[in-house]
């Protein structure tokens, strides 16, 4: 039985099979994404770790996840998130350099600042099937997926196997009315010599043109942070 390689701090290469389903997966746009946006929503922390960790950080803030093109024709995905329940600026943000084309992120790059202190990751040239969480959020909605893919993310300077899962259609709510979406999950996958990723991924995507992300679960242990879209454009 042939081993998984062990990790390298350099870039990877996917095997064949995988390679073919995510060039399949990035040439398969099924959403019409604007090339320039900017979506406001409102995020709370859940859970019993979560309120834990809320008596040492901000328990609800304001998020915002946009859309931009560079001076290069690139696209430019971002998902910021702020605070306004402590007086120092804070922050934690995702941001994503995406070929317009294909769908394919080029760079990766989070940031965040807490008591003055501010850390800051950026990620090589990545390989086709690679995401990090703005970009996956990107690539989910332009292509819908009917089935389950394997893909890499890149999280915290470093490299996880994960797994894309359609999860069905569910309601959610938009200024309080119902909104049908389709439900995507994105969870750790467990490789022999691999690192496990310790975050989780939920999008509800509006069944619209767009395939507005209506609400999003960002889960970095301990905490799951909860994004409502404040209204839908």
């Amino acid at each position: 039985m042939t081993r998984a390689r062990p990790h390298l701090a350099g870039r990877r290469t996917l095997p064949a099979r995988l390679r073919l389903a995510v060039l399949v997966l990035l040439l398969a746009p099924t959403a019409v994404l604007r090339a320039d946006e900017t979506l406001h929503y409102r995020w709370k922390i859940e859970g019993f770790f979560g309120a834990l960790a809320g008596l040492f950080f901000p328990s609800h803030g304001d998020a915002r996840l946009s859309q931009s093109t560079l001076a290069s024709g690139n696209l430019q995905s971002s998902l910021l998130i702020t605070s306004d329940e402590v007086k120092d600026a804070s922050y934690f943000t995702y941001e994503a350099e995406i070929e317009p084309a294909t769908g394919r992120t080029v760079t990766a790059r989070s940031s965040q600042l807490w008591q003055g202190k501010q850390k800051d990751k950026s990620s090589p040239p990545l390989e086709a099937g690679t995401v990090d969480v703005a970009s996956a959020i990107h690539l989910l909605r332009r292509t819908l997926p009917t089935t389950s893919q394997e893909m890499e993310i890149w999280s915290d300077g470093k490299l996880y196997p994960v797994q894309v899962q359609p999860a069905g259609t569910e309601t959610r709510k938009v200024g309080g009315k119902s909104v049908e979406t389709l439900h995507y999950t994105i969870r750790p996958l467990v490789r022999p010599e691999r690192r496990v990723w310790k975050g989780e991924l939920d999008l509800w995507f509006a069944r619209d043109p767009q395939a507005t992300p209506v609400e999003m679960l960002v889960a970095r242990s301990p905490a799951r942070l909860r994004l409502a879209l404040v209204q839908k454009p």
